[in-house]
């Protein structure tokens, strides 16, 4: 039980320090501006507030532990570069 608890907090820290720097980030380059990507904005902040419980529920089982440490510095770094691809197609006027 104490190390489910010390990887759920892991994963919080880990996800919730990296959606806020990619809620910096999306500020700063003016996308809360654009309304066709509230949805998609709202969407991946959804998932990173509820993938470190599923992370730390996937990682329970030893075998799936490190396919569960992998997904999580997928979606950090996936919300890390999404407001850098937003923006530019953003400006492209896709």
């Amino acid at each position: 039980m104490a190390g489910f608890i010390i990887r759920l907090i892991g994963y919080a820290l880990l996800l919730g320090l990296t959606s806020r720097v990619a809620q910096t980030l999306w500020s700063n380059y003016g996308l809360d501006a654009v309304g066709r990507l509230h949805h998609f904005h709202d969407v991946g902040m959804m998932g990173l507030l509820v993938a470190p419980v599923v992370l730390a529920l996937v990682s329970i089982l030893a075998p799936l532990r490190q396919l569960a440490v992998f997904a999580g510095f997928y979606l950090a770094g996936a919300a890390l570069t999404a407001p850098f691809v937003c923006a530019k197609m953003a400006a492209a006027g896709m």
